[in-house]
């Protein structure tokens, strides 16, 4: 066996090397032995026809969305607009009804909630000594046109409801559409006992074309100067009424 003290041993393959002990030398053959990457010793590469599968799934997920469950529209979900939806609820025969679209009340109760119950709350009782309340306000339940001035100019300074003063300032609505105006009209018309009618969008840009030059909030004097039945113009003409089908009217009794 070779002596690992003679320096003028000479050293093979399988002898002791740099002067180690005959342990330490066995513990590195074995380490040589062993796998570099014992982690990747047992893994198979990605067929590439399951490659091609899961690309198949993806793209068909991207044209589902956009075909049939709203497309990429920024407003598919918009709380004000109601959901823009799938063209099939139920997505083919056999499927649910199409889904309903939301009713003015609907969406203007959405606008409510999201700008308006915070100062009026949402059972319209408002806050004592600042916000008016809505249920029963004379303001409310009277001509609807007072009611868009206040929204499309704002209004400011004290204002007497139910015999109480409030003065907190109405800002102006600018952030809201025509449609959304009248849709939050409408709600606060027919909500907590209020018995107005139905506002349109059409009035509504009437209204603010007449106001166009104005650049002032409102003040109470300037709300109670407008009668409580004066109307608010731009309502559309009613759809006439379908024409009588005289081919099913009975026979004359006479004849």
């Amino acid at each position: 066996m070779s002596n690992p003290e003679d320096p003028k041993q000479p050293h093979g393959a399988l002898e002791i090397d740099y002067r180690e002990t005959t342990d330490i030398t066995h513990v590195h053959a074995a380490i040589q032995r062993e796998k570099k990457d014992p982690l990747m010793a047992d893994s198979v590469p990605v067929p590439f026809w399951l490659m091609g599968v899961f690309f198949v799934i993806f793209g068909w997920g991207i044209y589902y969305l956009g075909q049939f469950n709203g497309g990429y529209s920024g407003d598919v979900f918009s709380e004000n607009a109601g959901f823009a939806g799938s063209k099939k609820a139920g997505g083919g025969p056999g499927g649910e009804a199409a889904a309903q679209p939301e009713t003015v009340v609907e969406q203007g109760a959405k606008v409510f909630k999201n700008n308006c119950a915070t100062c009026h709350q949402p059972t319209g009782l408002g806050i004592p000594g600042q916000y008016p309340p809505l249920a029963g306000s004379e303001f409310v339940n009277g001509t609807p046109k007072r009611l868009a001035m206040i929204l499309l100019k704002g209004l400011q300074g004290p204002v007497k409801v139910h015999g109480n003063t409030f003065n907190g300032a109405m800002p102006t609505w600018t952030t809201l559409q025509d449609k959304q105006i009248a849709a939050v009209l409408t709600y606060i018309r027919q909500e907590w006992g209020n018995k107005g009618g139905e506002v349109e969008k059409e009035q509504i840009a009437k209204e603010r074309e007449v106001l166009k030059d104005r650049s002032e909030p409102w003040a109470e004097a300037d709300i109670l100067g407008v009668p409580a039945d004066a109307v608010l113009e731009g309502a559309p003409a009613p759809a006439p009424a379908p024409a009588a089908d005289k081919s099913a009217a009975p026979p004359d009794a006479k004849k």
